[in-house]
């Protein structure tokens, strides 16, 4: 059996002709490839040896994209054709494709190589390594997720980044998240209806400006949604950034009434947030989250209904409890600007609301947390009434004191 160094020098050999060929086109000088030839050896003979890790495959690839890079950067610089024989792009795939090999089960490293391949624009290479990657582990939320962000856009397709959602929760069916999420792609999708039928004309709200109609969730976290523009907010801190997906097709959509069609009027994310109760990780935390989820589509026209839902089903599971009273209390606000004049009407609901809560709850303490934190925010805005501003910090001061 051959040992790590004959491996090393196999692979060092498959480089030779490249070697040649920068030095015929004169693109690295003589000593510079003799610095990259003795890169490249340390890194094989690391990676080759026992006890290697994932890293190291993703550090030499790492070396070979910032070679490729600079490479790059000199034909373009000599004006030498940038076609060359012998791709530096095939070599980087070739350490992804030994990494994954060797450690099936690191999945960094997989969405390390879908990454390289997408910023390559290697589509085929791509869609192999991405359905590679998710037979392997078809129970990594993470890997689901990423799928649909990058099926809408690359290809804009809502259809296909539902059924990379629908495949997902049927296999993670203990990840909360790409249950969230899956609702959340939903969600968006009725936000970007909602913004289509009034460019279209055909929804007119009286009670607000042109400028207000317009207006979208421009300050929920992880999203940019605009009239032409989706992004699919991370749903964990460790998630890839969002991605900026254009042309997804909703004419024909938009112009059904949103009050007659199901789909439109928010049946899937109903459905999707029914199926996620039945689910083992689902309590009333879960459904805290989903509530704070759909609060912040306040343009989309069947929110109300879908908040209704929710706090429905964390009523009839428990309504003493914390998450269920701080949902109870802050629902009548969802979606209202704090200088409007509709929301002291809001607010004093809210109140009372808050009022009835603390005599129920079992943690009167842990709603106090909550509803500080909810009311602070409020309170931080500079066109406040002074009103509602000395109500609130009275409520505050009542419920610390």
């Amino acid at each position: 059996m051959s040992g790590p160094s004959d491996k090393a020098r196999f692979y060092m050999e498959q480089a030779v002709p490249q070697l040649q060929e920068f030095k015929e086109k004169k693109i690295f000088t003589d000593d510079e490839i003799r610095t990259l030839v003795k890169k490249r050896s340390d890194f094989e003979h690391k990676v080759l040896a026992r006890g290697t890790q994932p890293v190291d495959f993703a550090k030499y690839a790492a070396w070979e994209i910032s070679l490729e890079h600079l490479r790059q950067k000199r034909c373009k610089r000599l004006r030498i054709k940038a076609n060359l024989v012998h791709s530096g792009q095939a070599r980087i795939f070739n350490i992804f494709d030994r990494g994954t090999r060797k450690h099936p089960g690191d999945v960094p490293l997989w969405m390390s190589y879908l990454e390289c391949a997408r910023q390559a624009k290697a589509i085929k290479k791509f869609k192999m390594v991405l359905t590679a990657a998710i037979r392997l582990h078809p129970t990594k939320p993470e890997l689901w997720l990423y799928a649909a962000r990058r099926t809408l856009e690359s290809e804009a397709d809502m259809n296909g980044a539902r059924s990379y959602m629908q495949r997902g929760t049927r296999f993670c069916t203990t990840s909360k998240d790409l249950w969230i999420e899956y609702a959340k792609l939903e969600m968006i999708y009725l936000a970007k209806i909602a913004i289509r039928r009034k460019i279209l004309g055909l929804d007119v709200d009286t009670s607000t400006e042109d400028s207000d109609q317009m207006d979208v969730i421009d300050d929920a976290p992880g999203f940019d949604i605009s009239a032409d523009v989706i992004a699919i907010p991370d749903f964990n801190d460790n998630a890839l950034r969002p991605s900026m997906i254009e042309g997804v097709k909703v004419d024909s959509e938009a112009t059904k009434d949103p009050m007659t069609t199901p789909a439109l009027n928010g049946a899937i994310s109903l459905a999707i947030f029914d199926a996620a109760r039945k689910q083992p990780f689902f309590n009333l935390s879960v459904a805290g989250d989903f509530f704070d989820m759909f609060a912040a589509f306040t343009q989309v026209r069947c929110l109300p209904k879908i908040l209704q839902h929710v706090l429905d089903a964390m009523t009839e599971s428990d309504p003493e409890n914390t998450f269920t009273c701080n949902c109870y209390v802050r629902q009548p606000m969802v979606g209202m600007d704090a200088v409007s004049p509709e929301f002291p009407g809001a607010l004093g609901t809210a109140l009372g609301r808050l009022r009835e809560s603390m005599d129920k709850t079992k943690d009167r303490d842990e709603l106090v947390k909550k509803t500080k934190m909810w009311i602070d925010p409020i309170l931080q805005v500079e066109e406040l009434d002074p009103g509602i501003r000395t109500v609130l910090e009275h409520t505050l001061r009542k419920l610390t004191g």
